[in-house]
Order: structure tokens, then sequence, then C-alpha cells
């Protein structure tokens, strides 16, 4: 104990102090310096609510956002299309959504896409009424869908198979919830969206049933994008938000149960119901051509609705460098 003391002493002498004093300076400013790098690390990701969006939940929960030194705020909204909407008001960094909204946001120059997130056939649907058999039969109804979203999309796609366009029906723009109900209640005769919403809907009133599913007609494919600013200043962190995401992909494909409540804790979801629904997405972030093929026919039809000035240009639309650096084989065609 006295040479303890005898130290300490030492220690305290005033040449050591100023030395000490340096020194507590220099650890102070490391300190400071490591919590601007933490809050550098900051990002703000928007997302949709339902089943596609399991991954970043998952990223979230099982911390890999967390080791690749990233703090990540998962913003939720009712859809794609509501939290493109956030997004181009300046409140994101990164924002995954449908096909639709993506290729739009592309087009004004400030948002870059990064890779693809899933897509599917299967959930993607249309349900109505039990009378109607085919595209003829829904002429002068009242048929729901997402505005601006891959729902409106499929919506044409089934009319067209019959010879007929928006213009021969009478189209309502509603959220997902509000389908349900209004189909249930008759106030409207159909509506084109995904599961649960279209299992929910023919489970909740007798009368309804499955029209036809997306296949053949369109394929919902969901995107990651990010702001091409927030690309340029932090390419670091775009590469950490895509190796995090690719494992949350890899962990929902290989545990879609586990996955499904980790979901469901956060957005309040029924995981027994949105299990199935989990199962029969295809989560696949690779850029290929079957990617490329479903992009360009989503956009000579908005291109035909005016939404769109002209083709996706693949060169300005996505940057696929970051996506290759996770994983070479992920862009398996070029841009």
């Amino acid at each position: 104990m006295p040479r303890l003391t005898f130290i300490a002493y030492k220690v305290a002498a005033p040449w050591k102090s100023r030395a000490l004093v340096v020194l507590l300076a220099v650890l102070a400013a490391c300190c400071a310096a490591g919590s601007a790098a933490a809050a550098d690390a900051k990002v703000r990701l928007f997302s949709g609510t339902d089943e596609h969006w399991v991954p970043f939940q998952v990223a979230k929960a099982k911390g890999y956002f967390a080791d690749e030194g990233l703090d990540v705020e998962v913003t939720v909204f009712t859809t794609g299309a509501t939290a493109v909407e956030a997004f181009r008001a300046g409140r994101g960094d990164f924002v995954s959504a449908g096909d639709l909204p993506s290729a739009a946001m592309w087009q004004t120059g400030t948002v870059v896409g990064l890779a693809p997130l899933s897509s599917d056939t299967d959930i993607f649907a249309i349900v109505g009424r039990k009378e109607i058999n085919s595209p003829a039969d829904m002429r002068g109804r009242k048929v729901a869908t997402r505005l601006g979203s891959t729902g409106e999309f499929l919506l044409d796609r089934y009319l067209a198979s019959g010879g007929l366009s928006p213009a021969d029906v009478n189209v309502v723009d509603l959220a997902p919830p509000d389908m349900v109900v209004a189909l249930a209640h008759g106030d409207i005769d159909a509506f084109a969206w995904l599961a649960p919403f279209t299992t929910r809907a023919i489970a909740t009133a007798p009368g309804l049933k499955l029209i036809t599913s997306a296949k053949g007609l369109a394929n919902n494919r969901i995107i990651l994008s990010v702001t091409r600013s927030f690309a340029e200043q932090h390419p670091d962190v775009v590469r950490k938000v895509l190796r995090a995401t690719r494992r949350a992909v890899d962990f929902v494909r290989a545990n879609p149960q586990e996955a499904t409540e980790i979901w469901a804790q956060v957005v309040q979801g029924d995981a027994k119901q949105s299990a199935p629904v989990v199962r029969l997405i295809h989560f696949d972030m690779t850029f290929n051509e079957a990617f490329v093929d479903d992009m360009n026919k989503l956009a000579k039809f908005m291109v035909q609705k005016g939404a769109l000035k002209g083709p996706i240009n693949w060169s300005a639309a996505m940057n696929t460098t970051f996506l290759g650096a996770i994983d070479a084989k992920l862009v398996a065609t070029s841009p």
C-alpha cells in the first residue's frame, strides 16, 4: 500500500501533472471524434409496412445494422408509395418501395437505385364479387387500388388482357385497409392489391373470391434506393446498409417463421396469418435480366400514362457498384 501511495504522489508532480492534462485532452478529443463518427453512422430508412419489408426489421432486431456500426432508424408507412412521398420531401436517406414509385423517383435525378429486394406474383392479385369472371365483367364497376403503385399496373394489365382500359371502369384510390372494408361493405366491386389484404377480404364477407393472381400479368418488385447525395458523401455507409440487408434477406429465406414473428412484433401484425405470405415472397437482391425486363415493361406503362417522359435510363437510374462490392454474383447483368 505505501508503494502505491508513493506512485500516486509522483504522478502529482508539476511536470507530470501537465503531461496528464495533455493525455486527458488527447483522450477527450478521441472520444469526441468517436462520438462524431457514431453520429455520422445515423441512417434514416423508409419502407412500407407489409411482409415485403420483413428484412429491415430482421436486420434491426438481429443487430446486423449494429454489427456494421450503424444506427438505423426504420420508419414504416402504409405502403411503399406513401414512404416515397415522405422520402421525396427530404426526410430520409434510404427508401424501399415498389417498382412503380421507385422508377418515378429515379427520373428526378436525385435518387438512385441500389438493389432489388423481392418479387412475387402469387400474393399479388385482384379480388372481388363472385360474378366477376373476366375483365369484361368489370366494365362500369368500381375497382380500387393504390394509384401510383404496382397495384395500378396489375389492374391495367388485367383489363388490357380483355380489351378494356381503366376508362372502362371506375378506378378508386384507396389505402389497403380501406380496400378490405369498402369491398366487404359493397362500396366497391373489386380491388387489386397484395395478401394478406386480399385473403382477409375474402374471409371477411361472403360472395367474394380471387378473380386473378398476377401470374403472367405483373411481377410485384420491391427495391432499395438512396439519395444520390448521400451515396456520394457516404459510400462506406451505403455498402454497410447493403451488407446488413443481405444478411437479413438470407435469414428470412432460411427462417421465414422467426423472421415473420420479428416483423409482427414491430408493426403489430399477425405472424400466424403473415408467415404463409412471407414464404411466397421471393427475397433476392440479384440485379439480373428478369428484373430489368419487368421494370422496362412497367416503364412502358408509365410512359403511356404520362408518369414518365421515357424509358428507364439504367446507367443513371441504378448504381450497382455498391451491390457488386458486397458480392459480385449479385450483379448478373449490366445496368
